[in-house]
C-alpha cells in the first residue's frame, strides 16, 4: 500500500516504528502538501465572497496551482522512500570482482543523485507554495487570514526539512558540479525565504 493510501493513524505509527521509511522526506512532503492544501482552503472560501470579487480571478488561479502542487508532493512523500530503497539496495550489490566494484560503485553514486533530486523538488515546490500561501493570506477571505499564514509556515518548514535531506546526500555524491549546481540553488531559494517569512508572519501581529 502506498504511504499517502494508509489512515492517518497508521502512517503516524509508521513514521514511529523502527522502519526507516517514511521518514524525514516523507514528512517534508506531507507537510508540503498541507501548506497547499490550507492555501487552496482560503481561495475555495474566497470564492463567491461579497467584498472580494476583484480578486476571484487570482484566486481561481492560486486553486487551481495549489491543488496541481499538492497532488504533486503526494507523490513525492512516495518517491522519497522509493529513493531510498534503491538506495539501500545499491549499497547490498556484489563487489567480489572488479566489474562488481566499478558497478557497484556507479549505482550507489546515481542513487545518491537520486535520494537529493526528490527533497530538492519537494523543496522547489514547497518555495512556490509559500507564495501561494502569502497571496492567500493578503488577498483571500480574511476570515481565514491565519489559515493562510500557518500555510507559509508550513511551507518554509518544508523548504528546511527537505533541503536538510538534499545535503545529506550531497555529501556522498562526488561529482562536484552537480553538488554546487544544487547547493547554489538551495541557497537562492533560502535566501528568498527568509525575506518573505518575516513579511508574512508580521500580517497578523
Amino acid at each position: 500500500m502506498k504511504l499517502v493510501e494508509q489512515r492517518v493513524i497508521d502512517f503516524v505509527a509508521a513514521i514511529a516504528s523502527k522502519e526507516p521509511t517514511p521518514g524525514g522526506g516523507a514528512i517534508a512532503a506531507l507537510t508540503a502538501a498541507t501548506g497547499a492544501a490550507l492555501a487552496e482552503m482560503v481561495a475555495n472560501l474566497t470564492f463567491g465572497k461579497k467584498g472580494y470579487e476583484a480578486v476571484q480571478t487570482e484566486m481561481e488561479e492560486l486553486q487551481a496551482k495549489a491543488e496541481a502542487i499538492r497532488e504533486r508532493m503526494l507523490e513525492l512523500s512516495q518517491a522519497d522512500a522509493d529513493v531510498f530503497n534503491i538506495f539501500m539496495n545499491a549499497l547490498g550489490l556484489p563487489k567480489n570482482t572488479d566489474e562488481e566494484k566499478a558497478a557497484r560503485t556507479a549505482a550507489i553514486q546515481q542513487a545518491y543523485k537520486d535520494a537529493a533530486m526528490v527533497p530538492f523538488e519537494i523543496g522547489e515546490l514547497a518555495n512556490q507554495i509559500f507564495d501561494l500561501a502569502e497571496l492567500a493570506s493578503r488577498k483571500g477571505n480574511q476570515n481565514l487570514i491565519t489559515d493562510g499564514i500557518i500555510a507559509a509556515i508550513n511551507a518554509r518548514a518544508a523548504v528546511k526539512s527537505a533541503f536538510l535531506n538534499v545535503r545529506i546526500n550531497l555529501s556522498g555524491i562526488k561529482d562536484e558540479s552537480f553538488v554546487a549546481e544544487l547547493t547554489s540553488k538551495m541557497y537562492a531559494i533560502e535566501k528568498d525565504l527568509d525575506v518573505k517569512e518575516s513579511s508574512i508572519i508580521g500580517l497578523y501581529e
